[in-house]
C-alpha cells in the first residue's frame, strides 16, 4: 500500500473511532440491539402469522425475546451503575453558539430615465453604395 494512501486513510479512521466513542458513551448500543432485536422477532412472527400480527407482537412489551430482555436489564443497569458506585455524574452541557450570517450590503440602485422613442417607417429606398475602386470585374471584349 503506498505511503500516501495511508496519510489519507488515519484521519477517517480517527473519525470512525471518535464517533463510535461518542456512541457509545451515549448508550447508543443499546438502541441498536434493541433494533437487532425487534428485526428478529418481526420475522420469527412473521413465519408464524401474517404480518400484522407479527408487528402487533413484536411492539406490544408482551412478547419478548431473550435480547429483548437482556437489552433491557443492560440499558437499566447504565443508568443506575455511576449512582451505585457512588460517583458523581457529571453532566456535560454543550455549548451551542449562534451562526452569524454576513449579508451583502445593499448596492446602489440605478434609475433610468424612460425612453419614449416613437418608431418611423420610413417610405424610401436606400441609396445605392457607390461603385468601388479598382474592381477586380473587368469586361473581356
Amino acid at each position: 500500500m503506498p505511503a500516501r494512501s495511508k496519510v489519507s486513510l488515519l484521519p477517517r479512521i480517527a473519525r470512525l473511532v471518535i464517533v463510535a466513542a461518542i456512541c457509545l458513551s451515549l448508550g447508543m448500543h443499546w438502541a441498536l440491539l434493541q433494533g437487532i432485536a425487534w428485526t428478529g422477532m418481526l420475522i420469527s412472527f412473521a413465519s408464524e402469522g401474517t404480518v400484522m400480527e407479527a408487528v402487533q407482537k413484536t411492539f406490544d412489551g408482551q412478547h419478548g425475546c431473550a435480547l429483548c430482555k437482556k437489552v433491557k436489564e443492560g440499558s437499566s443497569s447504565d443508568r443506575k451503575q455511576p449512582q451505585q458506585a457512588g460517583q458523581s455524574v457529571q453532566k456535560i452541557n454543550a455549548v451551542l453558539v449562534e451562526m452569524t450570517t454576513l449579508t451583502a450590503p445593499a448596492g446602489n440602485t440605478f434609475s433610468f430615465v424612460p425612453l419614449h422613442e416613437t418608431l418611423v417607417q420610413r417610405t424610401e429606398l436606400p441609396e445605392t453604395p457607390p461603385p468601388r475602386r479598382g474592381s477586380s470585374f473587368r469586361s473581356l471584349s
